[in-house]
């Protein structure tokens, strides 16, 4: 009995003290759940092309995108060409400490006015969601520290809320996953709050556990010497400047690489410095799900492959290591899973609120009851 008092105290005051932080990592998760068709459907006037003419070669984009690079004043980063034929291919522009995202039309070399509605705002919801938009101060991460400690504290919860209303009798399939409504007040309350706990508790444990994969360092290792992944090497660069690099050359690689492959989207990335090889990371054609990423890596200078790392020929852990943020947002486990978990992400502030009216009723009941005793002593005293 004590035991129990113990890990319901803890449970509640940890309910009632991060529950509101844990209601607006939900809010927020639930919210980017269908970030990227959203904003597809936002900006479908600009990432839809129609397909009239001859598609440029990568090697022509990546030069038309150096070119537009050269008059804004900034560097190219990224390059991704999308795998239906009627998008518009994405260039990632490094401008200062900024970035410039346009897109650019494959088929009559002109550049696309717009793109980029709603992306501020979902950047927005994301810091909040992973850094409360405190996200560095005085040069720390310390809204994102309180966020993780935050998703440790969540698996408490879940632990914790497992423990307490576990019925008596194990295969009463009434108590575990029907609410009474015949009860009333902070019974129908706990009813209400145990049994959405119930259908929930292991898709807010998939979020929480795999969320702490970003946020410290130990677990990730954990993780991947589980799953007997070995340290990314770093490969060796000449140290020559990405200008001497022959962009045909290197596509021709790349091309020779994949040339058993059917290969869907591509995203080239450029080096940030001169040491860095060049990055070109794809899907295929129907890739298992939208993280399931292969990637090759080139020395710009000589155009040799320095690693190719297929999504197939990862081990089975390597490749959920590989797809945790998939995992994390549902999307993994397709439409179906990105749904479920948006679904428990949203009922986070249902437990805030079921737990805060549980616990005043609580307050208000005991008050009541010291109340009556005070009542009984004094007038036994008189």
């Amino acid at each position: 009995m004590a035991k129990s008092r113990f890990w319901f105290q803890a449970h509640w005051l940890v309910g009632i003290t991060v529950g509101v932080l844990l209601a607006l990592m939900g809010v927020t998760g639930a919210m980017m759940s269908f970030q990227d068709p959203i904003l597809e459907a936002l900006n479908a006037d600009a990432r839809k092309v129609t397909m009239a003419g001859e598609r440029l070669s990568m090697p022509d984009i990546i030069e038309r995108a150096q070119t537009e690079a050269q008059r804004m004043g900034a560097r190219v980063r990224t390059v991704t060409a999308p795998q239906s034929a009627d998008s518009a291919v994405r260039v990632l522009f490094l401008s200062g400490p900024g970035e410039i995202v346009r897109y650019l039309n494959p088929y009559t070399d002109e550049w696309q006015r717009g793109g980029a509605r709603g992306e501020k705002f979902f950047e927005i919801v994301e810091e909040i969601h992973r850094g409360l938009v405190t996200d560095r101060i005085g040069g720390k991460y310390v809204g994102r520290r309180v966020v993780d400690a935050a998703a440790v504290l969540l698996v408490g919860l879940v632990a914790t809320g497992l423990y307490l209303r576990w019925p008596r009798r194990l295969t009463n399939f009434r108590a575990w996953f029907v609410v009474d409504r015949r009860l009333k007040g902070r019974g129908f309350l706990y009813s209400l709050h145990a049994v959405i706990g119930t259908y929930v508790l292991p898709l807010l444990l998939l979020s929480a556990l795999t969320g702490l994969y970003f946020a410290y360092d130990w677990y990730s290792s954990l993780l991947e010497r589980m799953a007997g992944v070995p340290p990314v090497a770093e490969e060796q660069m000449a140290g020559k400047p990405l200008v001497a690099a022959d962009v045909a050359k290197v596509w021709s690689a790349f091309e020779q690489a994949t040339s058993h492959e059917r290969v869907g989207q591509i995203s080239l990335r450029l080096p940030k410095q001169a040491e860095e090889p060049l990055r070109i990371q794809y899907l295929e054609f129907d890739p298992p799900h939208a993280t399931a990423f292969s990637t090759i890596k080139i020395d710009p200078t000589n155009s040799q492959v320095l690693s190719h790392v297929r999504y197939a020929d990862k081990s089975t852990g390597a490749r959920l290591l590989s797809s945790m943020l998939s995992i994390h947002k549902g999307a993994y486990f397709g439409v179906v899973g990105s749904v479920l978990l948006m679904l428990s992400s949203l009922a986070l502030p249902l437990f805030v609120i079921t737990g805060w009216m549980m616990y005043v009723d609580r307050r208000r009941v005991e008050e009541r009851q010291r109340a009556r005793k005070q009542k009984a002593a004094s007038a036994a005293t008189v």
